[in-house]
C-alpha cells in the first residue's frame, strides 16, 4: 500500500504545472490582434475551400463578433457555409460565445486563450463536440484548425485553413 501511495505521489509531482488561465487583459489583447478581415484557403471536409472571416468589436465593445464564410469544393458543386459567433471576455479571462450558422445550428462555446491562440470548444454531447483553434502566426497570418470528437471519443481534423489579413481593424 505504501508503494502505491508513493507511486501516486510521484505521478502527481511529475505532472507539469497547468498554466494559469489568462487574465482579462491577455484575452482582450488577443481579440484586438484578431480584429480585421482575413481571407485564405485550405481544406474542409476533404475538399478544397476558400475562407473569409472577420473579427469585429460590437455592442459598445462588450462582444467580439466573428463572421465566417466558406466555399467548399470545386464548381459547379461548391457548397457555401457561413456562421456568426459572439464572443465575450468575462472575469479572469474566461471567454464564452454562442455560434449560429447557415445549417440552422446554435452552439455554445467555451474558449481559452493560449499564447497567440484562441481555442474554442464548441457543441454539446447531444449535438456534437468539437474545437476550433485560431492561431496567429504573425499579425498578418492566421491558421485555423477545426476538429470534431467522434462517438468513440477520438478527435478528427475536418478543416485546416491558412488566412492572411486583408483589411486592418476599423
Amino acid at each position: 500500500m505504501r508503494h502505491l501511495a508513493a507511486a501516486l505521489l510521484l505521478a502527481v509531482i511529475a505532472q507539469p504545472p497547468r498554466p494559469a488561465p489568462p487574465d482579462r487583459a491577455t484575452a482582450t489583447a488577443l481579440f484586438e490582434r484578431l480584429a480585421g478581415v482575413w481571407t485564405g484557403s485550405g481544406t474542409i471536409l476533404g475538399q478544397p475551400s476558400t475562407v473569409e472571416m472577420q473579427w469585429t468589436p460590437v455592442l459598445e465593445g462588450r462582444f467580439v463578433r466573428l463572421t465566417f464564410a466558406s466555399h467548399i469544393g470545386l464548381p459547379p458543386k461548391t457548397q457555401h457555409f457561413e456562421g456568426h459567433a459572439y464572443y465575450e471576455v468575462r472575469s479572469a479571462g474566461r471567454v464564452r460565445a454562442t455560434w449560429f450558422d447557415s445549417s440552422g445550428l446554435t452552439r455554445p462555446i467555451e474558449a481559452t486563450v493560449e499564447a497567440a491562440s484562441l481555442v474554442a470548444a464548441w457543441g454539446t454531447p447531444e449535438t456534437e463536440v468539437g474545437e476550433t483553434t485560431y492561431r496567429l502566426v504573425s499579425d498578418r497570418a492566421l491558421e485555423v484548425v477545426d476538429r470534431v470528437r467522434g462517438t468513440d471519443g477520438t478527435w478528427r481534423t475536418f478543416g485546416r485553413s491558412t488566412l492572411s489579413r486583408t483589411l486592418p481593424p476599423r
